[in-house]
């Protein structure tokens, strides 16, 4: 289930104060009644109307030149494995992450990765 928007969340606050019920707030939504008692809850307990975290509290571990490296690793090796450029990066820039993590920053920077062929092409007959 997707996060509510800035939007929804005013809405759902708009409805407790109105009166509103768990139940009736969470069926206007189709949403969880947990989902929308917790928005509620956030919005009693600490004023809040967005989100804890924009990023579901994940920290950027890469500043915008580190980026660049990791760009620059993977045009300099384009048939490595995701594990290898992850102790490449780690090697170089000092920080640890795992290969699903580097599969994330390619496909953010939008490279694509093939692997090159292991044999020659056939010449006398399509493959």
């Amino acid at each position: 289930m997707e996060a509510f928007t800035g939007r929804e969340r005013r809405k759902i606050i708009s409805l407790y104060q109105d009166g509103w019920e768990t139940a009736d707030v969470a069926q206007h939504f189709g949403a969880s009644e947990s989902g929308v008692r917790r928005v509620w809850q956030q919005f009693r307990e600490q004023g809040r109307d967005e989100p804890a975290f924009a990023n579901c509290g994940r920290k950027p571990t890469l500043t915008a030149e580190q980026f660049e490296q990791v760009r620059r690793i993977a045009e300099e090796r384009p048939d490595a494995f995701l594990r290898e450029l992850a102790d490449e990066v780690g090697t170089r820039l000092g920080v640890v992450v795992c290969r699903q993590t580097v599969g994330r920053w390619l496909g953010d920077l939008g490279i694509t990765r093939k692997k090159s062929r292991s044999t020659r092409r056939s010449s006398s007959v399509p493959t």
